[in-house]
């Protein structure tokens, strides 16, 4: 008799088991960190020189690097990481790419723009 009140108990321990565990790992996706919104004022210099090919109607190519549509999508590390990707893509003129440069001078930063994307990238750094 002791050994079937075991059997029982086992028996709907272990779906609770797994069932907290569960709980436990969406509770943790739920409370992932999420990136801070872009500023305003980074936006309008994103707007102007990389949603063409990176924000809502991009291109897919460009898009699968970076698409700004999804920029709250992605956690704080995930963020960080691509803030310093764009900062150090625009700091090397690597982007907007050379033929877009040519035929399109406006959509080039100023380097003041870019000094401020940069300090911003900077801001987003996970503390360690």
């Amino acid at each position: 008799m002791k050994n079937l009140f075991h059997i029982k108990v086992i028996h709907w321990l272990i779906p609770l088991f797994f069932l907290t565990a569960n709980l436990q790992i969406i509770s943790g996706q739920k409370d992932a960190v999420k990136v801070s919104p872009i500023p305003e004022d980074i936006n309008k210099t994103f707007q102007t020189s990389c949603y063409g090919c990176h924000g809502p109607n991009g291109k897919l190519l460009p898009m699968t690097k970076l698409n700004f549509s999804k920029w709250t999508e992605y956690d704080a590390v995930k963020g960080a990481e691509k803030a310093a990707n764009i900062c150090t893509e625009l700091a090397e003129e690597a982007m907007p790419p050379k033929s877009k440069r040519k035929s399109n001078p406006e959509l080039i930063p100023t380097k003041e723009q870019i000094l401020q994307i940069c300090k911003w990238a900077a801001s987003l750094k996970p503390k360690e």
